[in-house]
């Protein structure tokens, strides 16, 4: 009887053993190396679309440095409406660069924009303040690919977000599997 406890508490330690490891793996993954997103809403239209599941990774906000022209997941919930707590975003400017729209058209440091991604051909400006601005030093500006009017609530209606508050970049888009690939 004595055997079969010993042998019944060494299993189970050895259990609790390889479940905290799996956990501990799995948070370190998470925070550390990328997860998977959810796309809720349209203002990344037509890149990305409602309910694209996309991969992405949390190394290039944490240790690297972003680019212009990356697409970011931020985590924003006191600039957003509703219970949203998390926008997907394309990276427009970083810090000490110069953004203007002007004219339906994006200037970063006085050089026209090329956006063969945008929805449309006519960026709109939201923001006096916001569409004339220099990006203050650890903030970024982030705009969402569908311009249409009232489509994406971007830094042209709250301004550079901290780069801090970026999660991840996104690298793949798994889901739907007609548009798997890179992003």
């Amino acid at each position: 009887m004595k055997k079969v406890k010993n042998k019944l508490a060494k299993e189970i330690l050895e259990w609790a053993l390889y479940i905290g490891i799996a956990v501990i793996l799995a948070l370190f993954i998470v925070l550390f190396l990328g997860r998977i997103t959810i796309v809720e809403g349209t203002s990344m239209v037509p890149t990305l679309n409602n309910n694209d599941v996309l991969i992405i990774e949390s190394l290039t906000p944490r240790f690297g440095t972003l680019r212009q022209g990356d697409i970011v997941v931020l985590r924003i919930p006191e600039l957003l409406e509703g219970n949203r707590k998390h926008v997907i975003k394309r990276v427009i400017a970083l810090e000490g660069q110069h953004i203007l729209i002007k004219d339906g058209k994006v200037y970063v440091d006085g050089q026209e924009l090329q956006e063969p991604y945008i929805n449309g051909d006519y960026t709109e400006e939201v923001s006096d303040i916001h569409s004339d601005i220099v990006v203050p030093e650890g903030c970024i500006y982030v705009m969402g690919d569908n311009r249409l009017p009232g489509k994406s609530r971007d830094s042209r209606v709250f301004g550079p977000v901290n780069s801090d508050r970026v999660i991840g970049r996104c690298i793949l888009r798994i889901f739907p599997f007609s548009g798997f690939g890179s992003v």
